[in-house]
């Protein structure tokens, strides 16, 4: 067995007997994200628990005030942050900035690879977002979490192989993959991965299925967030908004059977993914 293979199947065995340790969501994401879902809940004190991660606190006032939310006041406390975003809004904000955190690196290798993936989630998750809107497929924003999070087993496998990089060089250099094999493994090990974090950050059950299914489509349910998701991810590669290879053909088949389940002409796909390469980056 090639040594990539055994990789990989060290990873499958951790899944199956449940000795992967998955990150976790942060502390205060998680606490806030469960007042959120109480009746009637208290906004300031939503506000005062998120004060209490100084990084979380800082990346909600930046997207708050990002082009795409910025109104003509912005926002200069977290309690202004919260009573914008609303309910809803603010469990979705707060379950992107956790993930955002999964898909960043200090290591240089890793940080390019993470980066694209990151760039390619959020273009996923914008376009789905569009075409639930113009479709009638399932709700606009669980379709954006849907696809911000579809890929959401990338960076834990890639972090995983970086542990085992250093482990196994330290005794034989010459023994570790090249890139694209180290690609390959990421690529086939990632989706389970994603459905067990999905489960672990008691995410709805319609993202867990956006993220076990993303491969294929659901023709019984045409109008599905699912659909929309796989939809928006073979559109984002077939502008070159992706790490990793790609089968153009296969990609293309893809993008059209998409079209076809949800109706989507080509001045409608035009309009919807125009810009979809500058928001990504701008997101980003």
């Amino acid at each position: 067995m090639k040594f990539a293979e055994q990789l990989e199947q060290i990873v499958k065995n951790r899944i199956e007997k449940d000795s992967l340790t998955l990150p976790t969501l942060p502390a205060v994401a998680f606490k806030a994200i469960e007042l959120t879902r109480t009746p009637e809940f208290n906004m300031q004190e939503v506000a005062s628990l998120i004060e209490r991660d100084p990084v979380l606190a800082a990346q909600m006032l930046k997207l708050c005030n990002s082009v795409a939310m910025a109104t003509r006041e912005p926002c200069k406390s977290i309690s202004q942050a919260v009573s914008r975003l609303g309910s809803k809004n603010l469990r979705n904000t707060l379950l992107e900035l956790s993930a955002r955190r999964l898909f960043e690196s200090h290591d240089p290798k890793v940080a390019a690879t993470v980066k694209a993936l990151w760039e390619h989630s959020r273009a996923v998750a914008q376009l789905a977002q569009r075409v639930a809107v113009v479709s009638g497929a399932a709700d606009a924003d669980t379709a954006y979490l849907a696809g911000l999070l579809h890929d959401v087993g990338k960076p834990v496998v890639a972090t995983m192989l970086l542990e085992a990089e250093s482990q196994i060089t330290q005794r034989n250099p010459k023994l570790w993959i090249d890139f694209s094999t180290w690609m390959d493994v990421m690529q086939r090990c990632h989706r389970p991965i994603g459905l067990d974090l999905a489960k672990k950050w008691q995410l709805p059950e319609e993202i867990q299925k956006a993220i076990e299914e993303c491969a294929d489509y659901d023709p019984a349910n045409r109008l599905s967030t699912g659909n929309a998701v796989r939809f928006a991810n073979a559109v984002a590669k077939q502008q070159g908004i992706y790490a990793g290879p790609v089968s153009a053909d296969d990609n293309d088949a893809l993008v059209m059977v998409g079209r076809s389940l949800l109706n989507i002409d080509d001045e409608t796909l035009t309009r919807l993914s125009s810009d979809l390469k500058e928001k990504s980056k701008e997101a980003a």
